[in-house]
C-alpha cells in the first residue's frame, strides 16, 4: 500500500497535470479575444502602408497626433521601424481587397511564439515538458509581458517582436550559436528596440572567453557586428531622411502630455529621472478602489492595475528566486551585466513608460533574466517545485485580475 506522502505526492502531479493546460487555454484565448478586438493606437499599421507607397511620414492620422514628431508640416514614428516592415507584406494584401490590416491580427502569432520559444529553451535546459510548459506560462502571463500581449497598441505591439526576437538569441546563443545568425537577430531588434539590442554584448563576451585562436574570434565578431552596423547605418540614414539629423530619431520633437514635456526637459536622458524610475520598477503598487473618492473602505475589486506602472516584485514574484540561487559561474554573471547594461539607458531616460501594465520597459532585459532564472534554477535544484509552480499560476491569475480590474470598473462606473 502507498505511503501517505506518496498519495500526496501524486495527488499534487495530478492537479498540477490538469492546472496547466487549463491555465494556458484560459490565458491563450484571453490573449487571442483581447487582441482581435481591440482596436486603436495602430501607428506602426499605418506607418506600413505610408512605407508601401514611398513615405516615412504618416500619410494619414493613426487616430491622433499623440506621440508622433513632426517636421516640416509631417509627422513621423519615433520608435523602432522594423514592426512596421513586419507588417508591410499583411497590409499589402489586406489593401488590394480593400481592408485595413490591424496589429492585433498578427500579434497573438507573436505572442505564441514567444512562449514556445521559451519552452524551447527551457527544454534546452534539462526541464521536462511539463515544467518548460510552467515556465513558458510564467514568462507569458506572469511577468509585465501580459499587458503588451493581450494589448495590441503600437507601443506593446513593438516590445512582443522585440521580445521574440531576443528569445530567439538567446536560443540561438545556447544551441547552435551562428553568429551570423545572432547579428541578424540583434540587427532587427535594433530596428525595434534600441535598448535591448544591448543584448549582444552578451554573446560578444561568451565567444571573446571561448578558447579558440584569435582568428575565429574575429571572424566571429565580424559576423556577429556587420549586420548590426549595416541595420545601424540604415537607421541613420532613415532618421537624416527624416529629421536632418542621422543620431535624431525624433524623441525630442515627440508630441507628449505637458507633465510628461515638463520631464523630458530635464533632459531625454538625465540622472534626474533614476529615482522615478527606481521606484516604478522596484516600489510602485496598485491602485486601491475605494466606495468613494475619500472614503478609507474598500470595494471590489478592491486593487486594480496602475496604469502608471508597477514593481517588478507585484506583477514577477518569481524573480525572488533569484535571490536564493548562486551566480558564481561566468555565464551568470555575464547576464547580470548585460542585464545591468540594458537598464542603464532604461533608468535615465525621462519617461516611465505611462499606460503601461507593470514597468513594461524592463520587457528590455527581463528576457536575460528568465534565462538567467530559469538556467541556474535547473542545474542546483532540479525540477520545478509544486511551490515554484504555484507561484506561477498564482501570479498569472493575479495579474490578470489586476489587469481585468479596469474594465470591472468602466462597466460598472
Amino acid at each position: 500500500m502507498a505511503s501517505d506522502p506518496q498519495k500526496r505526492g501524486r495527488a499534487r502531479a495530478l492537479v498540477s497535470s490538469a492546472l496547466l493546460p487549463l491555465s494556458l487555454a484560459g490565458f491563450l484565448t484571453v490573449t487571442l479575444w483581447l487582441n482581435t478586438h481591440i482596436r486603436g493606437e495602430e501607428q506602426f499599421a499605418y506607418l506600413a502602408q505610408s512605407f508601401l507607397h514611398g513615405d516615412l511620414a504618416f500619410q494619414q492620422m493613426p487616430g491622433s497626433w499623440g506621440d508622433t514628431s513632426p517636421n516640416h508640416g509631417q509627422h513621423y514614428w519615433p520608435l523602432g521601424p522594423f514592426p512596421a516592415v513586419v507588417l508591410m507584406p499583411f497590409e499589402l494584401v489586406a489593401g488590394t481587397f480593400g481592408a485595413f490590416f490591424y496589429q492585433g491580427y498578427v500579434q497573438p502569432l507573436f505572442v505564441f511564439t514567444v512562449l514556445f520559444i521559451v519552452y524551447c529553451i527551457a527544454r534546452v535546459a534539462g526541464y521536462g515538458v511539463e515544467d518548460a510548459a510552467y515556465l513558458a506560462l510564467g514568462f507569458g502571463f506572469a511577468t509585465a509581458f501580459l499587458g503588451v500581449a493581450v494589448w495590441p497598441w503600437a507601443w506593446y505591439f513593438s516590445q512582443v517582436i522585440a521580445c521574440l526576437l531576443v528569445f530567439a538569441a538567446i536560443a540561438e546563443m545556447i544551441t547552435r550559436r551562428r553568429p551570423w545568425v545572432l547579428g541578424v537577430l540583434f540587427a532587427l531588434v535594433l530596428a525595434t528596440r534600441a535598448t535591448a539590442a544591448l543584448g549582444v554584448l552578451w554573446c560578444i563576451a561568451e565567444i571573446l572567453w571561448i578558447r579558440d585562436t584569435w582568428r575565429k574570434k574575429l571572424g566571429s565578431l565580424v559576423a556577429i557586428g556587420l549586420p548590426i552596423l549595416v541595420m545601424a547605418a540604415l537607421l541613420m540614414i532613415y532618421n537624416h531622411a527624416r529629421f536632418g539629423d542621422p543620431f535624431d530619431p525624433g524623441y525630442a520633437e515627440q508630441i507628449i502630455p505637458l507633465n510628461t514635456a515638463e520631464n523630458r526637459a530635464l533632459g531625454i536622458f538625465s540622472l534626474r529621472h533614476i529615482p522615478r524610475n527606481l521606484y516604478v520598477l522596484l516600489l510602485q503598487a496598485p491602485n486601491p478602489v475605494p466606495r468613494r473618492p475619500s472614503a478609507l473602505a474598500l470595494t471590489f475589486p478592491y486593487v486594480v492595475a496602475n496604469p502608471a506602472g508597477m514593481s517588478l516584485w507585484v506583477t514577477s514574484p518569481c524573480f525572488l528566486y533569484l535571490l536564493g540561487l548562486r551566480h558564481r559561474d561566468r555565464t551568470s554573471r555575464l547576464l547580470w551585466l548585460t542585464s545591468f547594461l540594458i537598464a542603464v539607458p532604461l533608468l535615465l531616460y525621462y519617461g516611465v513608460g505611462g499606460r503601461q501594465f507593470g514597468y513594461r520597459y524592463a520587457l528590455d532585459f527581463l528576457p536575460f533574466l528568465y534565462y538567467l532564472l530559469l538556467r541556474n534554477y535547473r542545474q542546483q535544484r532540479g525540477d520545478l517545485t509544486a511551490g515554484f509552480k504555484a507561484v506561477v499560476l498564482g501570479s498569472a491569475v493575479w495579474n490578470l485580475y489586476l489587469f481585468a480590474g479596469n474594465f470591472i470598473l468602466k462597466v460598472g462606473g
